[in-house]
């Protein structure tokens, strides 16, 4: 064959082939695409069936508008809010400010709530089904534009058509907390200050600048108010402000740099620097420190300006040591049969529970009406206040005594975070507060959560394998919490109410969130722990305080301790020898009947029980029906009686006490609390000390819980919650005639169908549940709806 017909050939043979590659990868190709249809259709199929079979939502059970008829403890709805605002705008005495336009030296609203309507009233209403208690709001009014300042409280009803409006206290001006206005005025004096005159002491000290900066930015935060006890002038308004980086998170970079703002004026042009801390030296003006850095003759700061990035230790980035090594979810709850809770507007049903949840704008969570079984146990449960006192050699850090009644602790409360804060499952509540800067008002999308909790600890069992019969009979403590957390500047507080099917009420109070710091001279070393360079972690002792208002059988209640008391009992009849004593204890009853006897500083020489009771709801072996209270939070405040700050968180002398029911004491603290330890506008102290009769009467518990904490390295970046939660518990003690969770169908019973027989099997009760579930839980919807209203937590 000829070369040029070999050619040819090779031709003719490469082409064929070329074809049949082309059509293969046709094929190829039909064939993916054909592939990816089917598994599309059959991927489809799958999320349809799980859809499907997804789990029952009961959504019937919820439902989260405002009833047509708003209940006794309903909080203000938008609506309540705009109708007062009009009202008020339109009172000529007032010469009110719209939000847009506030100014210290003018009259404004502050905030605004739901005034309670007094018990008395309320009962008759909710027990007896007498008229309806008027819904009324009170309102707090800054009146700057006074000759003598002052703080006004109006009430202002009926809503939600507001026509007339009483006046009930009037406060101090110079105690109130920052208005916007105020707050913002000061940082922007100091901001001109550094500019003008201190730039290059903070660039030559921090590494970086104040004001018109896009990197290396520092930026004053509001250390505390102090009391004018703090630094003796009555009729001053002070707040130390500290420089620090602009980083994720500034707490923990302490810079040496702090002033003293006084804030006395009811004009911002009149505010003025008091003091500046620098190098550990105090100086009382900014040109006495200009002289000293130029002179010498202060030991000048020199340390970097922090290096942004996920590494740093402040933040809150993934880093270290990653685990687990795969991506792996964690364990999840989910609700197989739905919603075992009911919720319509503010008002829950859980489990024989049912109450009532508000949010107070000034002190936080409260729930009203708590019943067991349609008994009232509870009317009212609340956060009075929260307070962290610190101890430094820092002149700024020492008066760091926060009282944070003054922070408005219902307006902390932000979106809760589904998977974080709060299980997938939960259903959110939210709140709609009036705060000065918004003439709308400020909806907080996901304030509370609520949800039905597997604790993973049986709330009873007992396995019996021995003797004549033998059994099994058990069941997991499954509860419903309705849950909170404020964030409070660095802090993070976490509010738990807990509902237990046996009738028992938990109140869990958790810390988290960043410490506060303080630059580390040597002095410093005797408040705390060198946990970094610069920085110190202050010592500091967290407070805090409730209202439990319990109602056992009515209102006329007895307090009485049961002590347990060492004995010795002649053992002669027991025992061979002739003298033997035994040593045992016995518990002796003691009613308390004074409001100074009922005023407890735990000693733990003389345990007791404290229980609650009618005197006329016995048991039927003669014994009194009461509730009893557990605290597991116990703190002995360290602070000399009457000095200081002290005075004004009074209530934190005694771990409980126990007064007479009076609508002028419906607080143990007030938002001035911060401020005003020489003359306390609310000075819990006064409660005991009138020392009125509290035997069969209507009487309100008071139950402080606290914690030391001296900060260690892993409270870096955060202090975790493990170890940190403190809290009481009501519990029913002879309340019922047996454990009412023996109802609940969460148990599982477990016997042998023949006591002697084994093989014959085994009975296994479930009360109608089956293990083999029938559905998937349902996806959470949180993220897609976060990235649609970011405002929803960061507003």
């Amino acid at each position: 064959m000829s070369e040029s017909e070999t050619t040819s050939q090779y031709n003719r043979t490469f082409s064929r082939c070329r074809i049949a590659i082309i059509v293969l990868c046709v094929i190829i190709v039909a064939l993916l695409i054909a592939f990816a249809v089917v598994i599309s259709l059959l991927h489809e199929r799958l999320f349809s069936a799980l859809g499907d079979r997804s789990c029952p939502s009961r959504d019937h059970n919820i439902n989260l508008d405002p009833p047509d008829i708003l209940p006794p403890f309903h909080d203000l709805t938008k609506d309540e809010i705009m109708s007062i605002k009009q009202f008020l705008y339109g009172q000529p005495d007032l010469n009110l400010a719209h939000a847009n336009d506030i100014r210290c030296n003018r009259s404004f609203i502050y905030t605004m709530e739901l005034n309670v309507p007094e018990k008395e009233e309320t009962l008759k209403f909710l027990d007896r089904e007498e008229l309806r208690p008027v819904r009324e709001a009170k309102v707090i009014i800054y009146r700057g534009d006074k000759s003598d300042p002052f703080v006004q409280e109006f009430i202002v009803g009926p809503l939600p058509y507001p026509k007339e409006k009483r006046s009930e206290t009037q406060g101090p001006f110079l105690f109130r907390p920052l208005s916007t206005p105020e707050y913002f005025g000061a940082i922007d004096i100091m901001r001109t200050e550094i500019q003008n005159k201190m730039s290059h002491i903070v660039e030559e000290s921090y590494g970086g600048k104040v004001g018109n900066c896009s990197e290396k930015c520092l930026e004053f935060q509001m250390i505390t108010p102090i009391s004018p006890v703090s630094h003796g002038e009555p009729k001053a308004r002070k707040i130390w402000f500290w420089l620090a980086p602009v980083v994720e998170y500034w707490s923990l970079h302490p810079i040496d740099f702090s002033i003293l703002m006084d804030l006395t004026s009811n004009k911002v042009e009149e505010f003025t620097i008091d003091k500046i801390y620098y190098g550990n030296q105090m100086f009382n003006t900014v040109d006495e420190l200009l002289r000293a850095y130029e002179s010498g003759s202060v030991t000048k700061t020199q340390i970097p300006f922090p290096s942004i990035s996920k590494e740093l230790y402040s933040s809150m980035h993934r880093r270290g040591t990653l685990f687990p090594e795969e991506p792996l979810l964690p364990p999840t709850e989910f609700e197989p049969s739905g919603k075992r809770y009911s919720i319509n507007g503010r008002h829950i049903k859980y489990m024989g529970w049912d109450f009532d949840v508000r949010m107070s704008t000034i002190s936080g969570p409260q729930i009203f009406d708590i019943r067991f079984n349609n008994k009232r146990i509870v009317y009212e449960l609340s956060l009075q206040e929260i307070a962290v006192f610190y101890s430094a050699n820092s002149p700024a850090q020492r008066v760091a005594d926060y009282v944070d009644g003054v922070a408005l602790i219902g307006s902390r409360v932000r979106s809760l975070v589904s998977g974080a804060d709060c299980p997938y499952h939960s259903t959110f509540l939210s709140t709609d507060l009036v705060l000065d800067y918004s003439e709308e008002p400020v909806h907080f999308d996901r304030s509370f959560c609520v949800f039905e909790h597997n604790s993973g600890v049986p709330l009873r069992r007992h396995l019996s394998f021995q003797g004549y019969r033998v059994f099994y009979e058990g069941m997991m403590d499954i509860v419903l919490t309705v849950r909170t957390i404020a964030a409070i500047a660095n802090y993070d507080y976490i509010v738990d109410f807990i509902f237990h099917q046996n009738g028992a009420l938990e109140v869990k109070m958790i810390s988290t969130g960043y410490i506060l710091t303080s630059f580390r001279h040597p002095p410093e070393d005797s408040y705390g722990f060198r946990l970094r360079d610069h920085m110190i972690g202050n010592i500091h002792h967290h407070m805090f305080h409730f209202k439990v208002d319990l109602d056992i059988y009515g209102q006329k209640n007895q307090f009485e301790t049961i002590e347990i008391t060492p004995e010795q009992v002649d053992n002669t009849k027991w025992s061979a020898q002739t003298t033997t004593r035994y040593h045992q204890t016995r518990i002796v009853r003691h009613q308390i009947k004074s409001e100074k006897e009922a005023a407890m500083k735990y000693n733990f020489d003389k345990p007791k029980y404290l229980t609650f009771y009618n005197n006329l709801a016995l048991s039927p072996t003669g014994v009194p029906r009461a509730y009893r209270l557990l605290t597991r939070g116990i703190s002995k405040q360290m602070l000399k009686q009457g000095t200081g700050q002290e005075p004004s968180v009074s209530w934190s002398r005694y771990q409980v006490a126990v007064t007479k029911y009076k609508e002028e004491e419906k607080r143990s603290s007030s938002m001035y609390a911060i401020w005003d330890a020489k003359d306390p506008v609310v000075n819990f102290q006064s409660f005991i000390d009138d020392d009125e009769n509290i035997a069969d009467e209507d009487q309100v518990t008071w139950v402080t819980l606290g914690i030391h904490h001296i900060p260690h390295t892993e409270d870096i970046p955060v202090t975790p919650t493990v170890g940190l939660d403190l809290g009481f518990f009501l519990l029913p003690y002879n309340y019922f005639d047996e454990d009412p969770a023996m109802g609940s169908g969460d148990a599982i019973r477990i016997e042998p169908k023949d006591q002697v027989d084994l093989n014959k099997g085994l009975k296994i009760e479930t009360y109608g549940k089956s293990e083999n579930l029938q559905c998937f839980p349902r996806q959470s919807t949180f993220i897609s709806h976060l990235k649609e209203k970011p405002e929803s937590i960061f507003g």
